[in-house]
Formats: C-alpha cells, structure tokens, sequence
C-alpha cells in the first residue's frame, strides 16, 4: 500500500515537471492555396492572438483564415503575449480561366448572345451585368440587347470564386443603304405639301434631315412638309444624320394661282381719329385671299390688316393688292374730316364755375398739382402740405400700397382733409398699367404688358383688363390710372417703354389702347394716355437724360401721333406729357414745356379739350436742363399744362410758390389758372367724384380670382413662337432649363424665385424623369457659364429664358446663349421681356419664344408650353421683318 502511493506521488511530481517544462509556439495546416480560395489553419498557444500576413497583396490572413489573392511565397505569422509562430505558405495560379467570345459591335436594336469559355468545368453559378443599362441590357443567359448608340461593358462574374470578366461592346446606328424621297412636284405660294421618304433597309436608322435649297421660296420642316413662300424652283435634300453620305433631293416648283378681281367695301367717310374697317373680296378659282394693304398718303391715314386709322383731315386713297399677283388690286377713296371735341355738359359746366368762384388762388393752384407722399397711412407731412399749400390731388407709389389693408382707409382720410381744406375731392392717381409698372403687388392682379396684350390679337382683352383694373382701383378709392402707354416703340434700342407699348404699329397700339380707355372709363377710372407726343422712338430714358426725336411733322403724325390722335376722338380724359424735344415741332424746349407742342398741337389742332398732365417734374430731363421747380413749373402752366405731376411732397410746395407769385406779378393771368382747374373740376363732376368720394369695404378675394383666371388667359393666347416649330418637351429625354430670377413673386414653395425652378417643379410633377435647373445672374458669370457649358452634353434637352439682353447689352448672356446654340440644335430660347433679344443672337437659335414679360402668369402659361398642352398662337407685336 505505501508502494502504491509512492508510485503516485512520483507521476504526480513527473506531470507537474514536464508541465512547466516551455513548449514552442507552432501553426499548422496545408502550405498551400490557390488563387481566390481559402484554408484554414491552427495553432497550438493560446487564443486572442494576432494574425497577419507579410504581404497582402498575395494572401491575408484573418483568425486563421488564409485567403489567396494571386500566385507566389508569403509568410503567416501568429502572435500571442510575447510568443511568435511562422508559416510558409505558396499562393498557386486559379484553377480555371474564365472568357467572353461574341460580337464587339452591334446595330441599335439588335441582341446577340455572348458564350463565357471556361479552362475547365467548375461548380458554381456566373452572374451577368451591364456598365450602362441605357445602353445594353444583358440576361443571366448572356443574352444582350443594343437600346441606344455608346459604349458599353459586359461583366460576367462567379462570387465563389471571387472571379470576373469583362467584354466591351460598342452600339452603333445602321447606317441606311439608299434614301428615296417622292411626293408632289408642285406647291402654292402659302400652301403645304408632305414629302414621303423611303429608307432601306427596313431596319436600319431611320432619322434623317432635311433641307431646302431656298428658304426664301420654299421652306421644309423636320417631318418633311413642303410650305410655298414665293413663286420659283428650289430643292429639297434628305441627308441620312448617321450617314451624311446617303441622301436624296427632290425638285419642286413653287406656283402661284393668280386672282380675278380684289374688291374693297367700307366707308368713305371718316373723322380724324376713328377706325375704319374695310373688307377686301378675292375672287378665282383656288386663290388665296390675301392682300397686302397700303395707304396713298400715311400723313392722312394708316391702314393695318383692313383697319384704316384717320390722323388729319384731307383725302387719301387705301389700295388693297393681291399678296401674289401685284397687278390684281382695288382702291377705294375715303375723306377725313378734322375732329371736333364735344362742348361740357351745361349743367356740369355750371356747377363747376360755381365751385370755382368759391375758391382762393392757393385752392385753384393746388388743384393744378399731383403730389406723392411716403408712408401707407395718412401722415402729419402730408397733411400739412394740404392745409399750408392747398394740394388737391395725389399719386399712390408702390411704397403707399405695399399693404393693400390698409389703401382703403387712407384714400378716405385724405379725400376728407382735401374737402376739409379745399373744398373739393381729389384725384387720388397711380400708375396700374401692367406688366413691368404696376404699383399694387399686393391685393390687385397683376396683369400682363401691353405688348402680351397686343399679342393675343384680340381688341377686347384690353377692354376687359381696362374694366378689371378699373374695378379694382376703384375699390381702393383710386379714381385716375395713368395709363395706357400709347407710345409706339418703333426703336428696339429705346430703353425704358418696350414692352409697356402695345407694338410698333401706330393702328394696333390705337385699337388696343382704345379699349384700355373704354375698359377703365366704365369702371369710373379716368385713363391718361402717356406718354404725349410719344417716347417709342429713342435710345434715351427721360428719367435720366433729355431724349431728342428728330422725326418730320409728316412722320410723327403717321407714327408717333396717330395713337394719341385716335384716343382723343375715342374720348380719352387726360394725356400725359412726355419730357422729349421734337425738333420738327419745337427744336428748343421739350414737350412738357413746349407752348407749340400742348397749346398749339395738342389743344389747337389735335382738339383735345381734356387734361394735360405733366409726367413727373423731377425727372433729370426737366430738372437739369430747365431750370429750378420755380422755374419749370411756370414754363409748363405757360405751355398749357393742366396738372404737374410730382411724386414728393417737399418740390411742388416750391412750384406752388412760385405759381402763386406769377399770377401775382401777371405772368401768367388767374383767367389762365382757371381755365386749367374747370377742367379739372369738370372732370371730377363728370366721374362723380365731387359727390362719391368715400370707398367703402368690401371683400374683393371672388374679384381678385377672376381677374388672375383672365389674366392667366391672356397669357397663353398671349405667348408667341417668332421663330422654330417648338411643340413641348419629352418628358423621357433629360432636361435642363435655365433662367434668372425676378422681382416677382412666383410662389413661396421655390427654392429659387426664377422660370426655372417653378417650370421644373411643375414638369416634374408631370411625369418628366429628369429635369434639372440652374438659376443665372441676368448677365450671365464667367463662373456660371463655363460650368453649365461642361455639362451641358449631359442633357438631351435644353430651355434658357432670357430677360432684355440686347437692351441692357448683356454681352456675356448673348455669347453663353450664342455657344450653347451651336452644341444644341434644338435648343429652346425665350424672351422673357422685350422680343428684340433674337436680333443679337446667331442664326443658330432655331426656336425662340416671347412671353413679353417676366411675371406669375407668364411663367405658368411657359410652364404648360414646355409640357405641350398648348401651340402658341400668339400674333407678334413687332414686325418680323426686323428679324429677317
């Protein structure tokens, strides 16, 4: 027994002295591994060692997995506390090579299948992918399919073993073999014929490209209709786009049909003034109906499209001739009698002398002024002006009515401190005329320019605007809109009226500002045509300098005059001067302050009996050029001014003064104030103003919509196509427009405050799959341009709107528009403003747009345009052959 024990005890000792005995730290596992694969090895210490790998780039190691990335010799070292094991391992080549064979080149549409050649059979499954599913497309059986022209990777790939391949592919159009082109081999002078093009074949590209050899007598669109301009022989060519080689041309005679007989009907009688509407009768078999309408003596009449405008007295001989054969024409004689203006009402003219025998000279000169004021409440300031000086009428600005809460109330108090201290209402005036000048952003529609208007090519829609800002002016106590605009802007250089003109036809601008004036007149509003004899024809804002217009008297009656002439005999209240030297009238002093141009002209033989109101007296042509306000304001009272416009209340008190002082010393007679103020008077009889002066609330909000429905109407028959045949975007191709900003509100939920934003916001939620925007400075950044044109190559489609770059002389917009029109051929221009912008850009601008200003309505219309949910019908404004 205690042998036994001893034998323990001994093994126990033994164990415990080879256990402390230090054995050495050993990897173990297989030495090699190939390529993309793995094994796994062990060791013998303790766990929580670190592996690692003397070179990654041939195989890593992680908690003993050794994964091979290409052939050759590494060493796996295991670490633990202070022990340290090393281990061989050989990296071999793959076990197997993996290929594409098939076809490099492939024809749009075409699909073809790719076969993966493998060195040797193995178990696992390949997957397949496109670098570019616009281009190709590829199935996990290899199968591709060519979507569009490019360049384009096929990879095929096994995640077992970490393996891929790769095969380029290039898609191309296929070319055509032959193009034949066949149809009619004659057209008519306005008619349009349709070419047939036959391309074989069958499956090769089919987009092609035509042209004519003559534009001037045969135009050819991109779907190959044929459209006559002028009698003669021209070419049309089809040129394959991805084989310019293949084509084919086609001869075609452009004929005309010549008519019978052209017979005019209308009156012979006219009044200087008034339209008369003549109709021209074509007769022959298949003709067409048109003719081209002239005048014999401009000086007496203008004609437009059959309309003819009377602008003196005498007689003249209208010609109507057949727009393709000159020989084939009728004439009719008409006598123009001079104008007449209608003597005041008795009982009105009564009451007015009684009014002014009640008054001082300070109340009669007051009543001479239009004063501005700041703020939007009635103020200390200007109601000290009317106690002290006896000012009897004011003109809102647009800092007055920012808050539109607020017009209502402080048109009532100033109307009862005027009857307070002067016996009479106000004329409470602001300038409404739409478009770029409108005072009320806030509680009033702000609608469109006259030259949109003029644009839709229908008369009445000035006569509803005119009635629409009418009944809104009216509701905020405002009594007198210096508008419309009348002046005829025959000057694409003129800097300040563009689109605030109807067009640079004096007839259109007559029709359309006509009805201005009937609109405003029914809703109670007295209108003021401005800017008298007209600011159209020059290069000079008035504001800031003192324009000269060097036109004949013969000249300025059939152009500048005829529209003002034409608004007097249609009734119009009250002119407005403008400060403009017209030196076939008076070569010394400009309009405002010319006695020939107001007294002689104006009252004497243009017969306006109504309101001569200055434009404003502060402006720098009067104010550097003429002398100090106590000096100005006498010359233009001396000239027969009615009314000085200031829009300060600090200036007219100076004139007021020195009005005063004049009748006082007999330079100018008291019998002369009053001539001026019964005008006035009258008028404030006449439009009830003298009895009804206070406005009462009213909800204006069903108003107000039915005016913005109108107005967004106007826009789209307004928005007009001056060059191209643009019909809306693809919503599948991408989309790049571009813009400024504006002053404008478009709405709160833009980012950016431009066309650009709001008109991919609205494509967008119509279904376009890319569409992008960039905001710009209005003359473009050197920064700005060269970024957008960097990527501009990115996009199948590109939209810029411009605002008045030829104006303005926007040099780097006009070059970036310029460039971007040689990368896109189908690059879509808009005129944002004036329509003149196309005169500096290049014949590569293919569609230009003009939505004659850049505001809330005409963005919407624009908006709807690129979706093509409408074909511009718009009528240009402006004579197209300026652009030719």
């Amino acid at each position: 027994m205690k042998k036994l024990w001893l034998i323990s005890l001994f093994s126990i000792i033994c164990f415990i002295l080879i256990s402390c005995i230090e054995q050495p730290l050993k990897i173990n596992g297989l030495e090699t591994v190939e390529e993309g694969c793995s094994i796994i090895l062990s060791h013998n210490g303790p766990k929580g060692g670190e592996w690692s790998s003397s070179n990654n780039d041939i195989a890593v190691v992680e908690d003993g997995v050794v994964f091979g990335r290409s052939a050759g010799d590494v060493t796996i070292m295991y670490k633990v506390q202070d022990k340290v094991a090393f281990y061989h391992i050989t990296v071999t080549e793959a076990i197997f090579e993996m290929i594409i064979e098939g076809k490099n080149t492939l024809f749009v549409g075409e699909e073809t299948k790719l076969n993966l050649i493998l060195s040797k059979e193995v178990d696992t499954i390949f997957l397949w992918k496109s670098s570019d599913n616009s281009i190709l497309t590829v199935n996990n059986e290899g199968m591709v399919t060519a979507l569009k022209e490019g360049k384009c990777t096929i990879i095929c790939f096994t995640s077992k073993y970490d393996m891929s391949t790769y095969f380029e592919i290039n898609v191309v159009k296929k070319s055509p073999a032959n193009i034949i082109l066949t149809g009619e081999n004659k057209v008519e002078v306005d008619k349009e014929i349709k070419l047939n093009v036959e391309i074989t074949p069958l499956d090769a590209d089919q987009e092609v490209k035509y042209s004519s050899s003559d534009d001037r007598i045969a135009t050819v669109s991109d779907n190959g209709i044929v459209r006559g301009i002028k009698k003669g022989n021209v070419t049309i060519t089809v040129t394959s786009v991805v084989d310019p080689s293949i084509k084919s041309t086609f001869n075609i005679e452009v004929i005309i049909i010549t008519p019978t007989e052209v017979k005019i009907t209308g009156e012979s009688e006219m009044t200087s003034g008034m339209h008369n509407y003549l109709t021209a009768t074509v007769t022959g078999d298949n003709v067409t109906n048109e003719v081209v309408w002239s005048t014999s003596d401009p000086k007496v009449a203008i004609v437009y499209q059959g309309i003819v405008l009377a602008v003196n007295k005498g007689t003249v001989t209208i010609k109507a001739t057949s727009k393709v054969d000159n020989r084939v024409f009728d004439t009719i004689e008409i006598n123009v009698t001079g104008y007449k203006s209608e003597e005041a009402n008795p009982l009105d003219l009564e009451r007015a002398n009684e009014i002014l025998s009640q008054m001082t000279l300070s109340q009669k000169i007051g009543q001479m002024f239009v004063i501005g004021f700041s703020g939007t409440s009635f103020n200390s300031s200007l109601s000290s002006a009317i106690t002290d000086y006896n000012f009897g009428n004011v003109i809102y600005m647009g800092a007055n009515v920012s808050n539109s809460n607020l017009v209502r109330n402080l048109s009532n108090d100033i109307q009862n401190k005027m009857v307070e201290e002067n016996m009479v209402p106000a004329f409470i005036a602001t300038d409404q005329e739409g478009g770029r000048v409108v005072r009320f952003r806030d509680g009033a529609t702000h609608f469109l320019s006259n030259m949109a208007l003029c644009a839709t090519g229908n008369y009445d829609n000035t006569y509803l605007e005119g009635l629409a800002i009418g009944k809104e002016l009216s509701s905020y106590g405002i009594n007198v809109d210096f508008a419309p605009v009348l002046d005829v802007n025959n000057n694409p250089e003129n800097p300040i009226i563009g689109i605030r003109s109807y067009s640079d036809d004096p007839l259109r601008v007559s029709l359309y500002g006509n009805n201005m004036i009937k609109g405003l007149k029914e809703a109670s509003v007295i209108g003021c045509s401005k800017h008298f004899p007209g600011h159209g024809n020059t290069n000079v804002d008035s504001h800031y300098g003192l324009p000269m217009i060097t036109s004949t008297i013969d000249e300025l009656y059939q152009t500048e005059l005829a529209p003002f002439i034409s608004s007097i005999s249609n009734g119009i209240d009250a002119i407005m001067t403008t400060h403009i030297i017209f030196t076939a009238i008076d070569s010394t002093y400009p309009a405002t302050l010319s006695e020939k141009v107001l007294t002689n002209l104006l009252r004497e033989e243009l017969g306006f009996d109504g309101l001569i109101i200055t434009d404003g007296m502060e402006m720098d042509a009067i104010k550097n050029n003429f002398g100090n306000y106590d000096e100005t304001c006498i010359a233009a009272v001396k000239a027969g001014v009615d009314i000085l416009l200031y829009t300060s209340t600090y200036n007219p008190k100076i004139a007021h003064s020195a009005l005063i002082a004049a009748v006082n010393r007999g330079e100018i007679s008291e019998e002369r104030i009053d001539e001026s103020v019964r005008r006035i008077l009258l008028k404030k009889i006449e439009y009830g103003i003298i009895d009804n002066y206070l406005t009462e609330e009213k909800d204006l909000s069903l108003m107000l919509s039915e005016h913005d429905e109108l107005n967004n109407k106007f826009a789209v028959e307004s928005l007009t196509q001056i060059k191209g045949s643009f019909k809306g975007l693809d919503k599948d191709k991408s989309t790049l427009i571009i813009s400024p900003t504006t002053t404008y509100s478009l709405g709160s939920s833009l980012s950016s405050n431009s066309f650009a934003n709001y008109a991919c916001n609205y494509l967008k939620k119509q279904g376009f799959k890319k569409c992008d925007f960039e905001v710009i400075d209005k003359n473009i950044s050197q920064t700005q341009s060269q970024n957008i044109v960097n990527k501009i190559n990115s996009y199948e489609q590109i939209v810029i709107a411009m605002s008045d770059v030829k104006t303005n002389n926007y040099t780097r917009s006009i070059s970036f528009v310029n460039s971007i029109a040689q990368i896109k051929k189908n690059l879509v221009v808009i005129a944002l403003d004036t329509p003149y912008d196309l005169l500096s850009y290049s014949l590569n601008v293919k569609n230009y747009i003009c939505v004659y200003g850049y505001q809330k309505a005409s963005v919407i219309a624009l908006a709807k345009y690129l979706n093509g949910e409408f074909i511009a019908k718009g009528i240009s404004p402006i004579d197209e052959e300026i652009f030719n």
